[in-house]
Formats: structure tokens, C-alpha cells, sequence
């Protein structure tokens, strides 16, 4: 639960907000959190953000569905609860929620209480106020220390009561019904969200005014008008391809802050197997890749938001670091600033610096808003582009050393000298668009000596392919290599190109009924155990996956060319979660999501590839 910037506070932190059934039967209280005995089925309606699960318990004779969503306008989410009783018999029915939450990110000095006045739970410490209500009407309520706060729903359905705790607060709630046999009854939750006091009774008394099936119907409305606003040409792609590629759009937009940050995943379920941190960051390159897709997808302006964030972000000397927080400070980051030899180092993946200037420059071809650039080009354009033709060794032409994208080794690499090459090559139509041509040579001498370098000291004859990287020396077969097609470095047909993505087709599919592309090979992160490396080289990826695709795509001579593209495209979508969220990568035995779900990222590469083909296709049909 994210406020006030998407990202940033986490105010439930990894922690769980529960549902609790008990139904009367018999003159027993027959007591079940949501999740223990139930079978569910987790969904969106359709081209909107408002969910829509459904949950069944055949030994309550229970089913329920759940709408939510959060208002686009204001800073309440509100949950529909349908309740339906399918026994024969009537029934009298408890539904609790608990709210295990930990303002400022932290269980410390926090205050709930109950306000007889506004009949409502409010959690508060400083500025951060949560106000949780309902109707029909809560009838019990409790407020506990978070030490005593399981037996509440897994032994009663009676509360105490309380009326106010401090420190580490937990609350509850009751609503109470009676259900006739096959009787469905609805309740209507929310929490409103504030910096004050004043702040939640205002948004308590809104949702109370227009009524909160009123409000999600708004939020429906809205969030289905925005992702229709575009009539897409889909081609022929399958309508899974294309639910797929709007819902993607709604996720991505789900995923940033109105402030302007680009967040590459919002899943508490990373912090403890990643050492307590998350992705809830704003990485340049995730950014720039998004960003890109918005602009492919004609929604420039959130993009906008973006690179107006970025403006401050940037350093004195023209690069950015590993990432930073959705407020725009530095974020945490485990990239050292001193070799191994002890020698001062830069904690920089080049990468980010030039795909914000790639980015920027599509943002530009698509909307030709020169006033966006205007206050850019002096302080991101021209600092960027200096550092880039600066940072790099006179003896190659090539970048000097930094991380890759993996964040996982320092080095000079395929990939990142790929994205620099094409970073300078936009920086120079920046150039060549304000009449700065004297910066417009130097930045395109600077490129064509890294795409030389690339072919040069990237190459290795003898294995027939493109190197990770070198100093040192890496010929792990790595996905990311397939930038060099990407950012135009070589044509996609060039046979160096050709040999480098059929070694990563071959080396890196994961030769199980789930199939994908992994990241690289002997790829350890999340791994799942397996001796086989040949079999499985790594988890799968969803981007790695697809940028297989837009290879396919880039080199497509015919209609016919585009069917391996098509599978792929295809596979994604049979390979998303039922409710249509894309994770980092995948189980390769069963499929199932692993680390961070949504990743932002995934859903943006999906939906540049999809606009990748369909534009092929109609090219390829025209000729």
C-alpha cells in the first residue's frame, strides 16, 4: 500500500491484510481466512483496473467476488464485496479484515483509534493518515498491539472492541449478515488516505456522498477510456495477444508515479530473499525502455512526466547512477566506487545514461515538442553526450568499464557499447536540431569509433559471434547481445548478427514444456535447482524472450518470416498469470511467476513488440 508516491511509502511492507469467513452452521462458528481452504480465481474486467476474483469454500457453501480498485483522482481504494450463500439453508455470516500496517514503513510510534464521530478505524502518525470504513456498517471493530493480533481472526469472530492502541498497531473490523439460502449481499469497503486529519474526512465523507459503487464505477470508466482512447491496428494477432497488450498499458500505467517516476516493480514479495530491499525504484534504463513504449503506444504524455523528472537527476558530469527513489533522491544501490585494486571507480551502468538520450530522442519523434526538449537539451542532452564520448578508451574507441545490465559484472560489454553507440547517434540529431554542428560531428565520430570498436574488439572470429564482454574476456552467451541488431549497430541480416542470435536460440532455450529464452548462460539468479544446464540454462525471461522476437521481426522478409514472432508473442500470453501480470521470469518446470510480479519492464518489451510486428506485418503487405 503505496502513498504518497507510487513506490514510496510502503505502509504495509511484506506484512498481510486478511480476510476472515465465519459462518454460524449448526451452532458452530466455522472460522477461514481467505486463502486457507479456498479456490480462487484472480482476474480484471476487462481494459480497466478494477479487479475481479472470485473465491469459493465448499465447506462454508461460500462464494465471493471482489471488485477493487484505487480512484484515479483521489487517494482511496475501495473493495466491493459480493457474498453469496449457495447452502440450502440460511446462514449468519462474520466477514473480518485485518489491516496489519506499519506507517512510514516501520511498526514504531504509530496511533489507531476509533472515531465515534466519523464511525471509522484511523491509523496516524505525523502526516500519514489511513481511514478505513464501510457499508453497510462495520458492528465491531479492535484495535491490538501487533504482538496480539493473529488470535483475532483465526480463533473468534468477536472483537474487543478497543477503541484505541499506540506503538505497533493492528486493527479489525466486523460486518455481520444474515444470508437466505442462495442469498448474495454486498459490502462496500475503502480506505482513504491522507497527510491530515482533515484529509481523510474529506475523503470519507466523498465516498459516503457519491457512494462507493458510484466511485469504482468512475474509476472503471476512466481507466477503460484510457487505454481505448487509441484505435490500435492489431493486424491478426489472436485476441489473447491483444487483451494482453491493453491490459500491459494498464498495468504499466498502475506502475507510475504522477510525479513522474518509472517504477520497475511494486512486489513486497522480493524483500526477503533480496536482502530487505525491493524493486520499487526508478532505474534509467527499466525507465527509458517504458518510456519508449508509452511513446510507441501514443501516451507521450506520461512519458513526459518522465524525462521532467530526470532533469535534477542526472550528475555533474553527465551520467546517472543505478537508480533512484520515486521523490527523486538516490536510491539504494550495491555498486562499489573503489576497485579491487583499490583505484576509484565509477558505480555506473552506462547503459542507463544512453538509453535516457535514445528515449528522449523517440519521445521527440513522436510528439515534436520542442518545449519538452528546450529546458533538456542543455541539461541532460549535452552533459550526457559529453560523458559519453569522454568515457571511453583512446585504444579501442569503445566505453571504459562499467556494470551491465544485469547489474552482476563491471567490464566493457556488447550491450552497454551498443546502447552508448546509439545514445551518440541520437545525441547527434539533438545536435543537428538546435544548429549545434560542431557538437553534432564530434558526437557522430564518437559513435561510428564504438560501432568500429564493436566490430572490432566485440567480435571473435573463431567463435562465430559476439562476446559479453571483454576486459576481461567473457564469451558467456549472453540474450543482452542482441543489441547490436536492436540499436541498429549492424543490420539484423548482417552474419554476425545472424550467428549471435541463433547461438542464444539455441544456448539459451529452456528445452522444458515451458520453454523461453533465459537471461544468460548458467544463469543463477532465482534459480531453480537443476543440474542440466544444457536442458535448463537458466530461468526464463520474458523480455530475453521477446527480444528473440523483434529480431525476428527486424529481419522479416515475408508474412511468413513473422510466425516465429507470432509464437512468441503468443507464448507470453499463455505464460502470464490468470490475471494478466507478467513477472520478471519464470519456474521452468511449472511456469509459475518468479521474483518481482509485475515487472514493469516485461510489460513494456511486450508491448513494443506487439506494435514491432503489427508494423511489420502491414509493411511486409504492402510490398
Amino acid at each position: 500500500m503505496y502513498y504518497p508516491h507510487v513506490g514510496d511509502e510502503n505502509h504495509v511492507n511484506g506484512c498481510h491484510c486478511r480476510v476472515g469467513i465465519v459462518v454460524e452452521k449448526k451452532n458452530l462458528g466455522i472460522v477461514s481466512l481467505l486463502g486457507d481452504d479456498w479456490v480462487h480465481k484472480l482476474g480484471y474486467k476487462k481494459d480497466t483496473l478494477v479487479t475481479d476474483s472470485y473465491f469459493r469454500n465448499d465447506r462454508l457453501d461460500i462464494d465471493l467476488q471482489f471488485n477493487e480498485c484505487v480512484h484515479p483522482f483521489e487517494n482511496v481504494f475501495i473493495r466491493k464485496i459480493s457474498i453469496t450463500n449457495t447452502d440450502t439453508k440460511d446462514i449468519d455470516l462474520k466477514l473480518l479484515l485485518s489491516h496489519d500496517i506499519a506507517l512510514y514503513e516501520h511498526p514504531m510510534g504509530d496511533t489507531g483509534i476509533y472515531d465515534p464521530a466519523l464511525e471509522s478505524i484511523i491509523h496516524y502518525q505525523r502526516s500519514r493518515y489511513f481511514l478505513i470504513n464501510g457499508s453497510p456498517h462495520f458492528d465491531q471493530y479492535e484495535l491490538s498491539p501487533k504482538e496480539n493480533s493473529k488470535s483475532a481472526l483465526m480463533t473468534s469472530a468477536n472483537l474487543n472492541m478497543t477503541s484505541v492502541q499506540i506503538g505497533a498497531v493492528n486493527s479489525f473490523i466486523r460486518f455481520s449478515e444474515h444470508l437466505d439460502a442462495g442469498e448474495t449481499k454486498i459490502i462496500y469497503y475503502w480506505i482513504a488516505a491522507g497527510k491530515s486529519f482533515f484529509d481523510v474526512k474529506r475523503l470519507n465523507k466523498l465516498v459516503i456522498e457519491k457512494t462507493p459503487e458510484l466511485m469504482m464505477a468512475k474509476t472503471e470508466q476512466y481507466t477503460h477510456s484510457w487505454v481505448n482512447k487509441e484505435k490500435y491496428d492489431f493486424f491478426d494477432l489472436p485476441a489473447k495477444v491483444t487483451d494482453l497488450f491493453k491490459h500491459s498499458l494498464l498495468i504499466i500505467r498502475s506502475q507510475i508515479d504522477n510525479d513522474g517516476a518509472i517504477i520497475a516493480a511494486n512486489d513486497s514479495d522480493i524483500l526477503e530473499r533480496f536482502n530487505m530491499d525491493s524493486y520499487s525504484y526508478m532505474w534509467p534504463r527499466d525507465s527509458a525502455f517504458i518510456a519508449m513504449s508509452l511513446d510507441m503506444a501514443r501516451h507521450s504524455g506520461i512519458a513526459h512526466a518522465f524525462f521532467e523528472y530526470c532533469h535534477d537527476l542526472i550528475s555533474e558530469h553527465g551520467y546517472f547512477l543505478q537508480k533512484y527513489n520515486p521523490t527523486g533522491t538516490l536510491a539504494s544501490g550495491w555498486m562499489p566506487w573503489i576497485a579491487p585494486d583499490g583505484s576509484i571507480q565509477l558505480p555506473i551502468q552506462e547503459d542507463s545514461t544512453a538509453l535516457i538520450i535514445v528515449a528522449l530522442w523517440n519521445h521527440y519523434k513522436t510528439t515534436k515538442y520542442i518545449t519538452t526538449i528546450d529546458p533538456l537539451y542543455s541539461t541532460i542532452v549535452k552533459p550526457a553526450a559529453e560523458f559519453m564520448t569522454r568515457y571511453r578508451d583512446p585504444d579501442t574507441g569503445l566505453p571504459k568499464p562499467s556494470y551491465n545490465l544485469w547489474e552482476e559484472n563491471r567490464a566493457v560489454h556488447t550491450y552497454t557499447s551498443s546502447t552508448v553507440y546509439a545514445g551518440l547517434k541520437c545525441a547527434t540529431r539533438f545536435a543537428e536540431l538546435y544548429e549545434d554542428y560542431d557538437l553534432a560531428k564530434k558526437y557522430n565520430t564518437a559513435a561510428m569509433e564504438v560501432k568500429a570498436g564493436i566490430e572490432k574488439h566485440l567480435y571473435d572470429e573463431k567463435l562465430g559471434r559476439f562476446l559479453r564482454s571483454i576486459n576481461p574476456r567473457d564469451e558467456t552467451i549472453d540474450a543482452s547481445t542482441y543489441a547490436v541488431s536492436q540499436f541498429n549497430v549492424l543490420p539484423p541480416d548482417d552474419i554476425r548478427v545472424v550467428n549471435t542470435m541463433e547461438a542464444i536460440e539455441s544456448k539459451l532455450s529452456v528445452k522444458t514444456d515451458v520453454g523461453g529464452i533465459a537471461r544468460f548462460y548458467n544463469d543463477a539468479y532465482q534459480q531453480v535447482e537443476f543440474d542440466d544446464i544444457e536442458t535448463v540454462p537458466g530461468n526464463p525471461w520474458f523480455i530475453c524472450t521477446l527480444w528473440v522476437a523483434q529480431w525476428h521481426i527486424k529481419k522479416a522478409k515475408s508474412i511468413s518470416d513473422l510466425q516465429k514472432p507470432r509464437e512468441i508473442l503468443l507464448w507470453v500470453a499463455d505464460h502470464a498469470t490468470q490475471s494478466g501480470i507478467l513477472a520478471e521470469q519464470l519456474n521452468p518446470f511449472d511456469g509459475s511467476p518468479l521474483s518481482v510480479s509485475p515487472l514493469t519492464w516485461a510489460h513494456a518489451t511486450f508491448v513494443v513488440t506487439v506494435m514491432a510486428f503489427v508494423e511489420k506485418a502491414r509493411s511486409l503487405e504492402k510490398s
